[in-house]
């Protein structure tokens, strides 16, 4: 927390602390894991961890309470982003995310869902936003490129999503600021209420999503 160390974790969750404040409270890498390792996030105290493997199983550390993980998903249920654990992945998860006071934590998948666990808020989804369009598009939207990480806001009010060509997604009170990325192209005519501060032509990563999705 105080910018004195951090840590590295490679795909087996061995962890790799560096810096004067940066602890060592275990680590994955003598267990027979599932998925690879693909995310870690410290505790807001630096005391502790989460590890997240791309199945979305969930491993803590140190003082980082474990809140639940996708790992328990009922593949009978329809997949996509969701505040609860009804659902099925359709994506691999690639990150996890602290609230701000510790007491919870998002999962992110790689096709932009999100999985709320603990005091974490569910502000929407990058598949409830794509699909709401494509239903008013008349067609199928793809994300262009893979999201590749998420950021809370200070609040944990909302969070930034950001794909692998630098498309940027915005839900709860994250605020857009612009972006590197193409996103998913839809229509110009195809202009949903809830999305403003687009340059047209309409190009989803590039819009802020007011209210988030499904």
């Amino acid at each position: 927390p105080d910018g004195k160390g951090y840590w590295l974790a490679d795909s087996a969750g061995k962890i790799y602390p560096f810096g004067s404040d940066a602890g060592s409270y275990g680590d994955t890498s003598s267990l027979s894991l599932r998925s690879p390792v693909v995310g870690i996030a410290a505790t807001p105290d630096g005391h502790g961890y989460w590890l997240v493997g791309s199945d979305g199983g969930v491993f803590a550390f140190g003082d980082a309470g474990f809140h639940g993980s996708t790992g328990q998903l009922n593949p009978s249920k329809p997949p996509g982003g969701s505040n609860s654990v009804a659902g099925s992945l359709a994506a691999p998860v690639v990150a996890v995310v602290s609230t701000p006071d510790g007491g919870g934590y998002w999962l992110a998948g790689a096709d932009g869902a999100v999985f709320a666990f603990g005091d974490a808020g569910f502000f929407g989804s990058v598949p409830g936003v794509l699909a709401s369009l494509g239903a008013e598009a008349g067609t199928s939207i793809r994300l262009a490129s893979p999201i590749i990480s998420m950021v809370a806001t200070p609040d944990g009010g909302g969070y930034w999503m950001i794909g692998g060509d630098g498309g940027v997604f915005t839900f709860g009170d994250a605020t857009f600021l612009g972006s590197q990325g193409v996103g998913a192209a839809v229509p110009p005519a195809v202009l949903p209420s809830g999305v403003s501060q687009c340059n047209p032509p309409f190009v989803v990563g590039r819009c802020q999503i007011v209210g988030g999705g499904a």
